[in-house]
């Protein structure tokens, strides 16, 4: 019992350490810290939700941590990406391989999201959360915590097609592939169809269609071409496994089918693409087979450790003045 709780205590301080390492913003400051920033110093007690784009979760927390506790903006992104981290390992515990899986995460996204997009880090962690909830039938705290996840952004709600699935179809097998497939055409088919109204009514979306002629998504990006192999490897293996993996891998394969449509706007494909590619560290390490889960676990950690170099050396997206 006593290592038990030994190892729980290494975890609490690792995960402490690192959350203090990317709240500080210890590589250098990113476009997000300072977006974040100006609206931290900018907020007042009769400030109007009308007055940002940012969703009312995120807003309250901005609130309760300047206007309450008077801390330093740094203070409350150590705290977001503290309880981000802490529920992932939650989630990376009851699989396998979570010390292995850690790391790739945050090489390969924990850069991205808990040191840069945290909004987006918090988010994913409260719907993942509920997806592993709903897998374990505690219906009403799921759907409260799905709630609470689109509160901090409403790109949550791209987890709904994995939410709404009962657990009975994937217990008795219900849902084949050849299903998934069909879920996840039609899921790009109807981003595709509604993009105009998207971009007519949602401004942060006008304001990414606006800079689409000078972007583009790479579909033979590292990224792309490298989860491809471990996503073909999860179509052999849907079968293996649990209930909450099977939830994360229809995230990942709907979000890589929508992407392409969505290349139309870049930076939407991207965000999509981002959603499903974090699912993959969730759902990789409940393949039973052995040969197929460490194929799959190679090219994952080759894009994790591809990305971080990338967002480090390549092309830097800290140290913005």
């Amino acid at each position: 019992m006593s290592i038990k709780y030994f190892k729980l205590y290494l975890l609490f301080v690792f995960i402490t350490a690192i959350s203090f390492f990317f709240g500080l913003r210890l590589l250098g400051q990113d476009s997000d810290f300072l977006s974040y920033s100006t609206f931290y110093d900018s907020i007042s007690n009769d400030f109007s939700f009308s007055d940002t784009r940012f969703e009312y979760g995120f807003v309250l927390l901005n609130l309760l941590f300047k206007n309450v506790f008077n801390a330093d903006i740094h203070v409350m992104l150590v705290a977001l990406a503290f309880v981000s981290l802490a529920i992932k390992e939650f989630l990376f515990i009851k699989g396998n391989n979570a010390l292995i899986i850690t790391i790739f995460y945050l090489l390969g996204m924990g850069l991205l999201h808990e040191m840069t997009q945290i909004r987006v880090a918090i988010a994913i962690s409260f719907v993942l959360l509920s997806f592993y909830y709903k897998s374990i039938n505690r219906l009403y705290i799921s759907f409260a915590i799905f709630l609470c996840s689109i509160m901090f952004h409403y790109s949550m709600a791209f987890f709904v097609m994995g939410f709404i699935i009962p657990n009975s179809w994937f217990l008795m097998n219900k849902l084949k592939i050849p299903m998934i497939f069909i879920y996840a055409i039609i899921a790009a088919i109807t981003l595709y169809v509604i993009q105009g109204i998207l971009v007519s009514n949602i401004s942060i979306i006008s304001l990414y269609a606006s800079r689409a002629d000078n972007e583009s998504f790479n579909f033979a990006s590292v990224r792309f071409i490298g989860l491809a192999f471990p996503l073909l490897i999860g179509v052999f293996s849907f079968n293996e496994l649990s209930v909450f993996q099977k939830r994360c891998f229809i995230i990942s394969l709907a979000a890589y089918a929508v992407s392409i449509p969505a290349s139309l706007i870049p930076t939407v494909a991207s965000r999509i693409f981002e959603l499903g590619w974090v699912c993959f560290y969730f759902w990789v390490p409940g393949i039973s087979s052995k040969k197929r889960k460490y194929t799959a676990l190679f090219f994952l950690a080759l894009v994790s450790l591809y990305f971080a170099i990338r967002n480090v050396y390549l092309e830097p997206i800290f140290g913005v003045q």
